[in-house]
């Protein structure tokens, strides 16, 4: 059995994301309660990996 890996992200990566998500939002009219769930979606989507990390999830929702 294989050791699931985290991928690497860089600075720039989550920089992009944290643009994208606000830019997502504001397209999409998701209300605050939704964010942590939209952002999470999306670095999961960026990483191909179920685990994301909860500091980078805050840091993009951030206001």
């Amino acid at each position: 059995m294989e050791e699931s890996q985290s991928a690497v992200i860089s600075a720039l990566d989550i920089h992009l994301s944290r643009n994208a998500f606000k830019a997502s939002i504001a397209e999409l009219q998701l209300p605050e309660t939704k964010w942590v769930e939209h952002a999470t979606a999306m670095m999961r989507e960026l990483t191909d990996d179920v685990q994301v990390d909860a500091g980078i999830i805050e840091w993009i929702v951030r206001k």
